[in-house]
């Protein structure tokens, strides 16, 4: 199994905060019983990896990428996620046809799991 989180070094984020966002994938991935290989990029600059609003879902290969810009740690963990929670349901087969991008079945589904995958990560880690 492949499961790899990359953060981009212009970032400069603390050791602790890539420490934090590395048990916060595996977290979720256990939350949300996934078995598939995974990539999480962490980056600085949306321009350049085509990110419209702060992450995205790349359902061809797996790849989750999020701006990490200037955003606090926690904020970054909920949006690996919610795109996370789209990797599940690609892989539960519940991705048919245009999505759409604001409100409905997969970004409801996907912000209300987010943020309790989130609770629970904090109440685990005492955070």
């Amino acid at each position: 199994m492949s499961r790899k989180v990359f953060i981009d070094k212009t970032l400069s984020m603390p050791d602790s905060d890539m420490q934090t966002i590395a048990k916060f994938c595996i977290a979720c991935n256990d939350h949300l019983q996934m078995d598939c290989d995974f990539t999480v990029k962490i980056v600085n600059d949306k321009k350049k990896y085509g990110i419209k609003t702060t992450a995205y879902y790349n359902p061809e290969n797996n790849d989750v990428c999020v701006w990490g810009a200037g955003r606090n740690v926690l904020d970054v963990c909920r949006s690996i996620a919610h795109e996370m929670v789209h990797m599940m349901q690609n892989q539960k087969g519940l991705i048919t046809g245009p999505i759409k991008d604001i409100g409905g079945f997969h970004e409801d589904q996907a912000n209300a799991k987010a943020g309790e995958i989130v609770k629970k990560f904090i109440y685990d880690e005492g955070l």
